[in-house]
């Protein structure tokens, strides 16, 4: 029995990759949700809530291994592939590092001003998570390799490399929307920051974004700047100076 083009119609679009862009985003970034909501409930300011968060990023990385290698392509396809300018990707990085200090810094001026112009107590932003850095020789040092691992590899590789591929190749949605939306979700998983956080961090992924399909999707260099990002800020709350 042959079947119609309406039929046919059907059953293409019911088989073709943009059918699974969502499931495939469920997926890999279940770890994250199930595990984050775990350790925000246990305290994200303690080392069990820490070690809950961090996991969801390894298994994170795994099962989109498994999903990526299922659909033969693989994380080095989204980006981690290797690079011959080495030096220009790294020279990339420390300039991507120093743009989202830039972000930050003018993202929390801007709040700070308009709500004090509206007649509003101006917030800071939120890093009481941190407190149990200062001073804390053996926890700053454990953080600063997260900073290079979990943290900037698990985040750069979710919500830049998987998260904005998935909408750029696999939908309709044009570079910037995927950006953006992308953004927007790097920013409200930052919620236990603040408000402040939260707009800051979502500013960071728009940068961030933006950088890695300018780039052509070379990840390394967004991967660089977030653990110099990461590395600056636990070093300053270690220090009692942030």
């Amino acid at each position: 029995m042959k079947m119609n083009d309406q039929q046919r119609q059907g059953t293409t679009e019911q088989n073709s990759p943009r059918s699974h862009v969502l499931r495939d985003i469920l997926i890999v970034g279940s770890p994250i949700v199930v595990l984050g909501a775990f350790g925000n409930s246990v305290g994200v300011n303690t080392m069990t809530g820490g070690a809950l968060i961090n996991l969801g990023y390894v298994l994170m990385i795994v099962i989109g291994n498994i999903l990526l290698r299922h659909q033969d392509s693989s994380w080095r396809v989204l980006g981690l592939s290797h690079h011959r300018t080495w030096l220009k990707t790294i020279l990339y990085g420390i300039g991507s590092f120093i743009a989202a200090v830039i972000v930050f810094v003018v993202t929390q001026g801007v709040i700070v001003g308009i709500l004090t112009a509206v007649g509003l107590p101006p917030q800071e932003l939120d890093q009481s998570r941190f407190d149990i850095l200062r001073n804390n020789d053996s926890l700053f040092i454990l953080m600063l390799v997260l900073a290079w691992t979990t943290i900037a590899f698990g985040e750069e590789m979710f919500y830049r490399a998987f998260l904005i591929s998935r909408m750029v190749d696999g939908t309709h949605l044009g570079k910037w929307t995927a950006i953006v939306i992308a953004g927007l979700v790097f920013g409200i998983v930052h919620f236990s920051e603040g408000p402040v956080g939260v707009v800051s961090n979502g500013a960071f992924g728009l940068l961030f974004g933006w950088i890695y399909l300018r780039s052509n999707r070379n990840l390394w260099i967004t991967i660089v700047g977030h653990g110099l990002l990461n590395s600056l800020r636990f070093t300053l709350v270690f220090l009692g100076a942030s």
